[in-house]
This record gives C-alpha cells, structure tokens and sequence, in this order.
C-alpha cells in the first residue's frame, strides 16, 4: 500500500504550515505531489516528492500523475481542498480547509482571476467528490455547514502543527519594544483587513495609538499592502507590516506581541487563534462559531463594525470608552430653543 499526499496547490499560509508538519512526518514510501513554491525536505529518508509549476497544464498533468499511479488498496490524501479529477480505485480522503468551497458567498471585492478560480474549484469539488471518498474537516462548525449546504458528509480531525504547548517569551524589555497587538493573516477579502484599519483610525482619534503588527504580502496583496501604508501615514498610526513570514518568523513575532487581534470573518478553522493560544497570548476575536470551535476569545466584537472592534481594543487595554451623555426632556427643550435662536 502506497500512501500517495496529493497537494499541487498547497504553498503558502496555513494550509503550507500544515502541509510542511504532515511532510515532516510521513515515510520515505509515500509519494507527495507538490507545488514548486512548497519547500520540502531533501533528506534520502523523505519520501519522493514530484514538484509541478503552478499553471494549468502542470496541475491537470498533475491528476493524469494521480490517477495512472494510485492503484485499488492504496491512501490518496488530498491535502487542497479538492478530490482528485479522475474517479480514483484507491482510498480517498479530502481534506478540506477552504471555506468558499461551497455555500453563499459574495465574491464582488476578488480579482476576476480570483473568482474565475473560485468557481472552478468550487464546481470541481462538488462534481469529481464520490460517495465513497472521505471528507475531513477542522471544526464541528465546518462539518455542519457542509452538510447543510451539500448534503456531504465529514469526519472532524482537528490538525495542528504540533501538539506540543510552547512557549511565550516572557522577557519584558522585548514585550515593551514590541508590538501591543498582532495579526497574522493574508489579505483575501474575508480577513477584514480594511475594517481593523478603520478600527485603529476609530482609536487613534481618540488619541489612543496601539502598535500592530501586519503579515500582509506586498506582491500579491499590493493593494491591501498599500491600504495599510496609505493609512499609517494620513492617520500618524502604529502599524509595521512585515509581509509573509516563515513559520519560525511567526512564532518570534508571536513572542514579540502583547496579544492577537483576529477579525477575520469566515474561517474553516483559524490556526492562528490556536497558536496564540498555545502560547498564552490574550485574544481579540470575533463572535462567530469557528472562533468558539477552537478557543475562548478574552474579548469578542461585531468584525462588521470597526467601532465594535476599537471598543474591544479599548476594553482589552483597560481604557473607558466615552459615553453619551444623557439629558432629560426640560433640558433637551432648552437646547431645541437656543439653536433656534441661533
């Protein structure tokens, strides 16, 4: 039996920490179908790796690879969201972490590019899925979903990169020369980014200017990368975008961070939230099921509402909010009058 990992689609966020864990720990006799920008682990003991380019021609020559290889008794791991596009003799398992996979969602603020791939993919996924593959999901959230939506079954795996608890380091000269809140995230619509901006002008208008720590890539999320620093520079605000990050990288910034701030909308599982959670860090999430599904926030906010989040931001910081002042109805009267005078 030939465990075969087939991820030709799989190379950078959580999805590439995940793939990158699972690689580190298969044997030498599984062979992994790989996307090219996906590092890997040359070692004569890793198993055989068979890189494509990320086009097109290469991915479908990828499912040609597939299929005229797994044979009947062996595992195909489908580590991208979607099962394989030849009806497959081996046992398939489909492990599925991209929540626009199915259901309804508004696509209007994706590139044409972007949503011409999304609804392939998405056609794709429910077209070539058999009954008998098996789908695996993160969250009892995303299996109640799907179900809803497809009418598809799944078994809930929860994957980490490792189970091991680490570390925080506690070190305050790095705490006080760091960073008060950190997200870290890509830049797909979904992730919010635009609203914990407006969220960080709400503050620094009250003269409140916490620092945050951005992971946004300036090549392929160069308009979100330049939101940022357009609104760095109007508002005079706090914030370092350090682009995308090695996995190690992440974890030195999670150590350098007072806590994690997590907008995001929609999410299949939010690894993040379970690092920082591992971790110790305070977390400033959304109230929404995929957050509960993992861990409990220390403050929740509306992700719709940048005024909600800078609320939270201000409750975590242990600073009042202002309040309206209320008046009774002799006074309002009085007011009414004398801007009717004026």
């Amino acid at each position: 039996m030939t465990l075969f990992v087939h991820a030709p689609n799989v190379h950078q966020g959580g999805g590439r920490t995940l793939l990158s864990a699972l690689l580190s720990h298969v044997d030498k006799t599984a062979f992994c179908v790989l996307d090219e920008r996906m590092p890997t682990n040359n070692a004569d003991s890793g198993p055989t790796v068979h890189s494509i380019k990320p086009t097109l021609a290469s991915r479908f020559g990828a499912e040609v690879l597939l299929s005229g290889n797994a044979k009947a008794g062996d595992t195909v791991l489908c580590f991208g969201n979607l099962p394989p596009l030849f009806k497959s003799k081996a046992s398939v398992m489909v492990f599925l972490q991209n929540r626009y996979m199915f259901g309804r969602h508004d696509f209007s603020r994706f590139s044409l590019g972007a949503r011409v791939r999304l609804m392939l993919e998405r056609w794709w996924f429910r077209s070539r899925m058999q009954s008998g593959y098996q789908i695996i999901v993160q969250s009892p959230t995303m299996q109640k979903e799907l179900k809803n939506s497809l009418g598809f079954d799944s078994i809930v795996v929860p994957f980490i990169a490792t189970k091991n608890k680490a570390t925080l380091v506690s070190d305050s000269d790095t705490k006080a020369s760091g960073f008060d809140f950190v997200y870290v995230s890509s830049a797909e619509p979904h992730k919010n980014h635009a609203t914990l901006l407006d969220a960080w002008v709400i503050l620094a208008e009250q003269g409140v200017r916490p620092s945050l720590a951005l992971t946004v890539s300036k090549d392929s999320a160069a308009h979100v990368a330049q939101l940022i620093d357009k609104k760095t520079g109007t508002h005079d605000l706090k914030i370092t975008n350090f682009g995308v990050l090695k996995h190690g990288e992440v974890q030195a910034l999670y150590n350098k961070s007072k806590a994690l701030i997590f907008p995001s909308k929609l999410e299949s599982f939010g690894l993040p939230l379970l690092e920082a959670n591992q971790l110790g860090l305070p977390i400033l999430a959304p109230e929404l099921d995929y957050v509960r599904d993992v861990i409990d926030p220390n403050q929740t906010f509306d992700p719709n509402s940048p005024t909600s989040i800078a609320r939270a931001v201000l409750r975590h910081l242990n600073i009042s909010a202002p309040k309206t002042d209320l008046i009774d109805a002799s006074e309002f009267l009085a007011r009414i009058q004398e801007r009717g005078k004026a």
